[in-house]
């Protein structure tokens, strides 16, 4: 198998780990529609080890595939924004340097990309719950993926 095709097989499979973690690890705060998941840290760890493409990518196209799949289609669009710009940043920083910099240069595009868009999506009275809520996400999602990292990133390879 060719770098290319096991690159885009790996991709897909990291895709569906994606999904399923978000889909599993669904919490609600404190309505159905505003909630923190653990496809976080699968973001992190993904950009760290692959680097800002491929975190890019599977932060854009496969945390958006988790909100259409999961019945939250109306955050689709954005989360393909928020969530490629975050994979892209934090594998773009890293580059096998500081992994805690990298996670801390990407998380407030989450951060104040899903404030925002509660904002637009439910009004302003929801921006300090999902906030909140993406508080934890980022801070769960960071510790996780950092324990995963230090463990893995002398043995994969970009």
């Amino acid at each position: 198998m060719n770098k290319k095709t096991k690159h885009i097989a790996v991709l897909g499979l990291l895709m569906a780990v994606l999904i399923v973690a978000t889909a599993v690890t669904k919490f609600a705060i404190p309505k159905p529609s505003i909630y923190f998941n653990l496809g976080e840290a699968v973001i992190y760890l993904v950009a760290l080890l692959y680097g800002g493409k491929t975190g890019g990518i599977l932060g854009g196209v496969g945390s958006a595939l988790a909100d259409l799949l999961g019945g939250y289609p109306i955050w689709a669009p954005f989360t393909f924004v928020i969530k490629g710009l975050e994979g892209y940043i934090v594998g773009t920083v890293n580059n096998n340097k500081n992994a805690l910099l990298a996670i801390i240069s990407g998380a407030p595009v989450m951060l104040i990309g899903y404030a925002i868009s509660a904002g637009l999506i439910y009004g302003i009275g929801a921006i300090p719950l999902e906030f909140a809520g993406d508080l934890i996400q980022v801070t769960l999602g960071a510790i996780i993926a950092l324990t995963i990292y230090k463990r893995l990133k002398n043995t994969i390879r970009r």
